[in-house]
C-alpha cells in the first residue's frame, strides 16, 4: 500500500507528444513542416475526390459542374485542414508562451496576415515556459520546414513574375485577354 507524502511533489509521468494535439509546443521549423504535411495530405484528398467523383456536367467546360460528391469531399477536406491549422497555430503560440485563444485572430481579416507573420517568424521561448519544455525538432521536420520556406519564396516570386508578365501590376489586362485567345 502506498502512502501519500505531502512533502514530496507528485510524480508526473511524461505524456507522449502527439504532433496533431493542441497540447505542447512547436518551434518554427516544426510548425512549418507540419503545415506542409497537412497541406499536402488535404490537397491530395481534394484532388482524389475530384478525380474519383468527377465532373457531373456533360459540358465541354471542365469546370462547368463539379459533382456534388466532389464538392462534399473538398468541403470535408477543408474543414479538416482548418481544424489542424488551428491546432498547429495553438502549439506555435504555446512555444511563444501565449494562449492558444489568440489563434482566433486567424479569423479577423487583415489582422490575420500580421498575426500569421508573427507566429511564423517570432522566436520561441528558450527553455521551459507555461506550456512545458521545448519540444525537440525531429530531423525530417527541419528538412520539411526549409522546403516549405523555399516553396513559399518560389511561390511569391512566381506570382510576382506572372503578374508582371500579364500586365497586372500596371492594371493593363489586355495581355490577359490576348493570352485567353490561344
Amino acid at each position: 500500500m502506498t502512502t501519500y507524502d505531502a512533502s514530496q511533489p507528485p510524480s508526473i509521468t511524461p505524456v507522449a507528444d502527439h504532433p496533431l494535439s493542441p497540447r505542447g509546443r512547436f518551434a518554427r521549423l516544426a510548425y512549418l513542416a507540419w503545415y506542409l504535411v497537412i497541406s499536402l495530405i488535404i490537397g491530395v484528398v481534394a484532388v482524389l475526390g475530384i478525380a474519383i467523383f468527377g465532373n457531373s456536367a456533360s459540358s465541354t467546360d471542365p469546370y462547368a459542374g463539379i459533382g456534388t460528391a466532389s464538392i462534399l469531399v473538398m468541403a470535408v477536406a477543408y474543414i479538416i485542414f482548418f481544424y489542424y491549422a488551428f491546432v498547429l497555430t495553438i502549439r506555435r503560440l504555446h512555444d511563444l508562451n501565449q494562449s492558444g485563444w489568440l489563434s482566433l485572430l486567424m479569423l479577423v481579416p487583415l489582422v490575420n496576415v500580421i498575426f500569421m507573420l508573427y507566429v511564423t517568424f517570432a522566436p520561441g521561448t528558450r527553455g521551459s515556459n507555461n506550456f512545458g519544455p521545448p519540444r525537440p525538432n525531429k530531423g525530417w521536420e527541419g528538412v520539411l520546414g526549409v522546403i516549405y520556406i523555399i516553396l513559399a519564396v518560389l511561390g511569391i516570386v512566381g506570382l510576382i513574375v506572372m503578374m508582371t508578365m500579364l500586365g497586372g501590376m500596371s492594371g493593363d489586362m489586355s495581355n490577359l485577354a490576348n493570352m485567353a485567345k490561344y
